[in-house]
């Protein structure tokens, strides 16, 4: 018989199934159609798809340089430069590791030291509370405004002390599509004049801006982006969540440290996804594809918020991102994860599988904020669309 262990507590004891797990599993369990998880349910293109064969034909298929191919630092590089006019240094101050959340995680881990705070705007990514909790730090929940769930500096300001380490801005937010303004970062620039506080800033969503909106970088401020560490994501950009890679960008002295975690967790990943990705975007398939990206998802955040015109749904557009929170307190007045739960196990035929908002707001919903809301991914073909949209009004309707 096995000798029974003594284990030491957990280090993560509240940490369970995260929300989007949950729901994908429940989808997959009861047959809905899925429009939780944040993924396509179509092809990168087929250009990007050979660019990634033809690198593994070409030998790319060992081990990348740890801080990422050469050829796509480089890229990222020219084109940070046009987009924000900011200049990162190639060698020090890029990093490509598998997907954001991975860099992210290795940020929070280099600079997150026990006893610091970090600041995080919620609705807020899930990743982000497990991360400083395991770099020995303090999270610190700050709402962004409840009625738009854009940034809200004087709740920000009312929480920074001298043990505050890190803000972690979400830009565009995820679940919620909220965007910032150039005028937020330079008064976010005043708020920390004078302080040590870094910013992580994660802007996986950055280039899918709607209804003409630019899209924005904190790389495009010069001050901020100084004490900055700028996260965004390939998998978001060319539909494919699978190949997990995203960079970070920062000052050299910054991502030295991020560095240190990185090649110890990661080291290098995907090399012909690499070597495929930078020979797509550098050539004109891939340009053109970039280019095409806004009015392709707000085609999309459109066709489903049409579908549901005249319901007893509600909304606000989603400025940006792939996904669309819609406020259902026009029919139902349960709590956002028993409902979601109950339209899951509807089945096949109707059942539907959104994410709830409360798993974003560690400290739960705030006094005043809306609470019966829920995410869709409008990430989807026109056909999924159309029968998320038919479920959706069933819901709204019931018989």
């Amino acid at each position: 018989m096995a000798d029974s262990l003594n284990l030491p507590d957990s280090k993560l004891p509240h940490v369970g199934t995260t929300i989007f797990t949950e729901m994908s599993a429940l989808a997959a369990q009861f047959g809905a159609l899925n429009l939780s998880q944040g993924f396509p349910d179509f092809d990168p293109p087929e250009a990007l798809r050979q660019a990634v064969v033809d690198a593994m034909n070409a030998g790319k298929n060992q081990y990348a340089p740890m801080a990422g191919d050469w050829d796509l630092r480089s890229w990222i590089a020219e084109d940070t430069e046009r987009r924000t006019k900011r200049d990162y240094d190639v060698d020090s101050e890029i990093t490509v590791g598998a997907g954001a959340s991975s860099l992210l995680f290795a940020a929070i881990q280099a600079w997150v030291h026990p006893g610091d705070e970090v600041i995080a705007l919620a609705p807020a990514y899930d990743l982000y509370q497990p991360a400083v909790q395991l770099a020995g730090g303090s999270l610190v929940v700050v709402p962004l405004r409840g009625a738009d769930y854009h940034l809200d500096l004087e709740a920000i300001a009312s929480e920074i002390t001298a043990s505050t380490r890190m803000i972690i801005l979400n830009v565009p937010n995820n679940p919620t599509g909220s965007g910032w303004s150039y005028e937020d970062f330079d008064a976010l620039h005043i708020l920390l004049a004078n302080t040590d506080i870094l910013l992580l800033s994660d802007e996986v969503y950055g280039p899918l801006q709607h209804d003409g909106r630019k899209a924005l970088s904190l790389s495009s401020h010069p001050a901020l982006s100084q004490r900055a560490l700028v996260a965004a994501s390939f998998g978001k950009v060319l539909h494919a969540t699978g190949w997990k890679i995203g960079y970070l960008l920062g000052p050299a002295e910054l991502m030295k440290e991020v560095r240190k975690v990185h090649q110890y967790d990661v080291f290098s990943t995907g090399a012909p996804l690499q070597a495929g990705i930078a020979s797509f975007l550098k050539s004109q398939d891939g340009q053109h594809h970039l280019a095409a990206l806004p009015a392709f998802y707000q085609s999309k955040r459109d066709q489903l918020l049409h579908g549901l015109k005249g319901s007893r749904w509600n909304w606000t557009p989603a400025e940006s991102g792939y996904f669309q929170v819609l406020d259902y307190s026009g029919f139902d007045d349960r709590s956002d994860r028993e409902v979601v739960h109950e339209w899951c196990r509807k089945g096949a035929e109707n059942g539907v599988a959104l994410i709830p908002l409360s798993p974003f707001y560690p400290n739960g919903i705030p006094e005043g904020h809306p609470t019966h809301r829920v995410r869709v991914c409008f990430a989807k073909n026109e056909a999924t669309l159309d029968e998320g949209i038919r479920r959706l009004l069933l819901l709204s309707n019931p018989s």
